[in-house]
This record gives C-alpha cells, structure tokens and sequence, in this order.
C-alpha cells in the first residue's frame, strides 16, 4: 500500500494516504471474498506500528474490509520473514536474513527451520527517500549523509549481532530485488557485495537525478527509492562486515501463509512463549488452571447465548489467566502493573502486537481499581470484545477465591437483557467481594449483578 509515505513528521497517516489504502482493500475483499475466514490472515507493520491515528485507519478499513487487521511488532514480523525464507529454500548452517522495508528494516539470524535472534531498526527505503531524496535529487552529499545516518542507527545491533558468526546472508523484500536486477544488468550476475553497491552508488550519483536512471529491469515506481535502497544495503554490509549477500524471493508473506499452513501453526510458537516466560518467572501453574477452568465453566454457561466465548476470545483468556501473576517476581504488591509492564516489554515469539498488548491490558485490569485511561487503552485494540473478555477474567479470579482449594465451582454465569448475572448457590463469603466488584465494573459502564437463591444485588 505504500502507508509508509503517508506519515508526516507527528507519525500521523494522512487522509490521501488513508483513502488511496481503502481502495486497496476494497478491491483485497472481492479477491478473498470465496475463501473461508480461517484461510485468511492480514498483518501490517511499520506504517501502522508507528501511525497515532492508526485506530481511524482500522475504523475506516472495518467499512470496506470485514478481516481482522493485525499491527504486528517489528520482531514478530522478523521472524515471519525467517519463517517465510526457510520455507521457501534450503537454508544451510546458520544463516543472517535482511529485509528492507518502506519504514524499517529487519534483521534475523537462524539455523534451519528455527530463527535465534530477531530485530527491528526504523529506516526504510520510504522513509529515506523523504529524508535525504525527496527532489528526487542523487548527490555525494545527500548519499553519504544517508549512509552515515544508517549507520548511526545500526549501532543498536553491536551487542546482539557483532558476537555472533554466521555463513550466508540473504536480502529480502522488493528493494534487495530491485538492487540484485542493477546487478544483473552491471556485472552479468546478481550477487551483491560491498564494492559493487559503492559501483552502483557512484552510478546514480553520475545520473543525479531519479528520473535518469537507465536500468531496463527496473521498474518505473522503484526508481525514486533505489538510491535509499543502495544507502541502507551498503551501510548493513559495512556494519556487520558482510561479504556478499543475495537475493530470496521468500519474506514476510511467505511466513504468514506458512502460519496458514496445517503442517504448523502459530500456537506451536506461542506456547511455547508461554511455558518460557511461566518458567523464566516461577509462575504458581496450579492456580492457574483453576482460573483455566472457572474460564471453561464460563464456556459452557455462555454457550448458547449472544455472547458466546469464540476460540480466539478463549486462547485470550487462556494465555491471561496462565500469565496474570507474573507481576509478582518483581513485587506483589499491585503485582498486576508490574505483569503489564513485562508482558508489554517481553519479546514474545509468535504473538502479534495486538495479541500481547491485549493480554497486557488484561493482566493490568484483572484486579482492584481499573486504569484509569483504560478505555483510552481499549480503543487502540482491534478486538471489539475485550471488554467484555475482561469482565469475565476479573469474575474468573474473583470466583476462584485466591488459593483456597475448592471441591466445586464458585459460581455460574447468565447473559440476559445485555447484562451478565453472577449466578452463586447460597451466601458464600464470595459475596462481599462481588458485591464491591458491581461497582468496580460499573464505573467503566460494565453491567453485573449476582443472583444468590431469591435475592438479586
């Protein structure tokens, strides 16, 4: 779509910017209209990773295009471009992928199926282009000062690639193509190394203007960013004191159609993220599945209502109930801001942006006083129900009763006339805890009651 150049200096998506996107996805939903929903996954990346009114473009989108559209993290999208190249060709021994962007560009090491370090840097060959090309102008000048500037924002990478050795190194995404085809047609052969981009640079810097450039293979809308292109590439070859790098045809897409695919799927990943971090934090799991299973009992009790629980709505509370007290290894106390604050933080492989920050948010509203922006918080999630996904998690923890063992259920509940009942078999000791709940949940405009016997509260 190009969302990349929508952004001006606020990280604000302009409307053109907006409207030119809606048109894309309108004609995506005549294309994808014969598929089932479970075939069917969209993400986006940095333009609406860093948009602050990316929750009109979502509103705007949800009018043409019935998907789901998740924002994924800089990382996660790392590691589908990995999972998209070593599913596409054989990758021998430990292998440094490179995927040039619109907004960022991401860096990934791994060995055969499986990536080992993934990593986001905000510069792309969109973004370099309104910083250092934006007349279309190629000069000594603008080009040293977008290799310089590239380099500067390499730095990040020492601590995490400089120690590590790797043997072949491949570039993904539209810009490394476009770089190999200048190859091609200078050199006879598509390889890439550092004295051949310096070639190249002097190239474009003879030309000096976009709209000169020769290159037969290239097409007409990638001439205004090959000279951002060629800067990012030969700064990551120098950085990282890379010798050749060569072209896949394999990225991100191909790794979210492997996501798609029945040989795997993402929840392999995931929980493994899960059991990772259960473990890393000496996470109580016994407790926890009694949460699991007050969750299953609420399952069974919605099931034939207008708000029945969906498996993605019960993954969400599933994931929340086995993390909530994660919090706990930094303090106890409001151990349910510190557990946002490293859920928010953690790279979680697998997750999209949306899916951890939404657990974050459940993790930091599952007991006491709600935040107090939490309905600022909820606005920028794409999923329509956390709401009420938290409303229940809260009731989940709150009906468990702490640590007491119990030999049944606490509780049940009813979803009639738009609001959720809380159903109890007699005057537990529950019930004063409840009863504070039902005003907890109603200053966010939450409607709970409990039904104990013959008396409603």
């Amino acid at each position: 779509m190009g969302l990349a150049a929508g952004l001006d200096n606020d990280n604000m998506l302009s409307a053109e910017a907006i409207k030119r996107a809606m048109i894309c996805l309108r004609e995506f939903n005549l294309s994808l209209n014969h598929l089932s929903g479970n075939a069917i996954r969209i993400v986006a990346t940095h333009a609406l990773r860093k948009a602050k009114n990316v929750q009109t473009f979502l509103d705007e989108a949800k009018k043409v295009f019935p998907y789901p559209i998740e924002i994924i993290s800089g990382k996660h999208e790392a590691e589908l471009i990995y999972k998209g190249v070593a599913h596409t060709q054989n990758l021998y021994g430990k292998t440094l992928i490179i995927d040039i962007g619109g907004g960022s560009t991401e860096f990934v090491l791994g060995r055969g199926f499986n990536h080992q370090i993934a990593d986001s840097i905000e510069m792309g060959c969109v973004t370099f282009k309104q910083k250092f090309f934006s007349s279309g102008k190629i000069s000594q000048h603008n080009m040293a000062q977008a290799k310089q500037f590239a380099l500067e924002q390499l730095t990040s990478l020492a601590k995490k690639f400089h120690k590590h050795k790797w043997g072949a190194v491949l570039g993904t995404s539209g810009s490394v193509k476009a770089i190999s085809q200048t190859m091609l047609e200078l050199f006879d052969d598509i390889v890439i190394n550092q004295k051949r981009l310096r070639q190249l640079s002097k190239q474009l810097i003879e030309w000096q203007h976009c709209d000169n450039i020769r290159f037969r293979s290239l097409d007409p809308h990638r001439r205004p960013l090959l000279a951002s292109a060629v800067a990012i590439l030969s700064s990551c070859l120098e950085y990282l004191n890379i010798d050749e790098i060569n072209f896949s045809a394999g990225g991100v897409r191909e790794g979210v159609l492997y996501s798609l695919s029945n040989s795997r799927t993402d929840i392999d990943t995931r929980e493994r993220t899960i059991q990772n971090l259960i473990n890393l934090h000496h996470i109580d799991h016994v407790f926890s599945k009694r949460i699991v299973h007050q969750i299953n009992t609420f399952k069974n009790n919605l099931k034939h209502s207008p708000v029945h629980l969906s498996n993605d709505d019960l993954q969400l509370l599933y994931w929340a109930a086995r993390l909530h007290e994660i919090g706990i290894a930094i303090n106890s106390k409001k151990h349910q801001v510190h557990g946002a604050y490293i859920i928010k933080n953690s790279n979680m492989p697998g997750f999209s942006l949306d899916e951890q920050q939404s657990v974050a948010l459940l993790i930091r509203n599952h007991k006491g006083k709600f935040k107090k922006d939490i309905k600022c918080d909820l606005s920028l999630h794409t999923n329509p129900r956390l709401l009420f996904l938290l409303q229940l998690f809260r009731l989940s923890i709150l009906l468990t009763e702490g640590r007491q063992k119990q030999t049944k259920t606490s509780g049940t509940v009813c979803y009639v006339d738009n609001t959720l009942t809380v159903n109890l078999s007699s005057r537990e000791s529950i019930i004063q805890a409840l009863e504070k709940e039902v005003v907890s949940q109603a200053s966010i405009g939450l409607e709970l009651k409990i039904a104990c016997r013959d008396n409603f509260y």
